[in-house]
């Protein structure tokens, strides 16, 4: 199946999800391309739910602020929602009514709720906190309660807190992320097995959610062997390492961590030893930052990986654009995920003007 056909809402299931993140292994993966197909799919299978859009940061603006290149704009439909900040909406040539303001503030002016009253492309900038994001879904929501959010992005390590923020996430495994088809393959291989996480124990899960509740500033739950419950409080996961490490006894089962699980932190966490045998949980596969090495370093001392949130991973897209704007053979670069991967493939096809 190529993007952009109506079948695309099938294949993705969209009229059984409520929301969808497009997450990027990297920068310029081609994620926007990707959203663009999803929402093409929807108009041209009348799919009968109004469509609400929003981004993590910046996407749809003429220009890659990171590359340089060239960036896809993003069509909407008259009728159809999104969340932007108003600096955005002087860009955009579809007409939008501003319905809501969010008191969420960016770069580039106060996130709004509006609606396309014609078609046309816009730009979105959306919120890159996890707690904006859920309250732009609930302004969004309470204009179209059946709405499908769609979320152009994922939070990136910066962001502190927040898991399960949509039902299902789509990956974009781009050539721009590897040096090599095969380099890229066991990159998506990893990623996936990040996304598809199971869900802790539920027990376990009841409690950690409890904890979470009363200290809302916790950086980390473990939970003991009796099921006794600590929390670790402190300003961010980044530049507390070794606090995290130092702090898990000998008897501790699991370690949930609120915020980027990065290479670092994992490291500490394996090199004080306290780690082996636990299971170390973060609140979905998307707060995952490390890597296939990481992974099989993990699996050595016996470590389980679960996370808080499930999420549903309907398929993968490929992008063949490296770098330079030169493109790897597509056909052989679906092949060769396939090949480590057990989910439906998708060549891109052309960015959408």
């Amino acid at each position: 199946v190529r993007t952009g056909t109506p079948s695309l809402v099938n294949e993705l299931g969209l009229d059984r999800l409520a929301s969808l993140a497009i997450m990027g292994l990297g920068k310029n993966a081609g994620k926007t391309t990707v959203l663009n197909h999803i929402v093409r799919a929807c108009d041209q299978a009348s799919f009968p739910r109004v469509l609400a859009l929003t981004s993590v940061g910046r996407d749809g603006e003429d220009e890659d602020l990171v590359t340089g290149g060239m960036k896809p704009r993003i069509f909407v439909k008259e009728g159809w929602l999104a969340a932007t900040a108003r600096g955005s909406v002087g860009k955009c040539d579809a007409v939008l009514e501003i319905l809501a303001l969010t008191g969420i503030h960016t770069a580039t002016g106060e996130i709004a709720i509006a609606r396309a009253r014609s078609g046309g492309y816009l730009e979105l900038a959306g919120p890159s906190m996890a707690q904006d994001l859920s309250l732009c879904e609930k302004l969004l929501r309470r204009e179209e309660p059946d709405c499908l959010f769609l979320v152009d992005g994922a939070l990136d390590r910066k962001s502190q807190a927040g898991g399960g923020l949509t039902q299902a996430v789509v990956l974009v495994a781009g050539m721009a992320n590897a040096a090599s088809m095969e380099e890229l393959a066991e990159k998506t291989a990893a990623q996936v097995s990040l996304l598809t996480l199971p869900s802790m124990a539920e027990a376990d899960r009841l409690a950690m959610q409890e904890a979470m509740d009363e200290s809302p500033g916790a950086r980390a739950v473990i939970i003991g062997e009796e099921g006794t419950v600590r929390v670790l409080e402190m300003p961010s996961l980044v530049g507390h390492e070794r606090q995290v490490a130092e702090s898990l006894l000998p008897d501790d089962r699991v370690l949930l961590l609120r915020g980027a699980v990065t290479e670092r932190l994992v490291d500490a966490l394996l090199s004080a030893g306290g780690i082996r045998g636990m299971t170390l949980a973060a609140e979905d596969g998307t707060r995952f930052f490390i890597t296939a090495r990481t992974l099989a370093r993990l699996e050595r001392q016996k470590v389980k990986l679960a996370v808080i949130h499930e999420l549903q991973l309907p398929a993968i897209f490929v992008n063949p654009a490296r770098r330079d704007g030169s493109l790897a053979d597509e056909k052989a670069l679906v092949k060769a995920i396939r090949s480590l991967v057990d989910l439906p493939v998708f060549e891109m096809g052309p960015a959408l003007d």
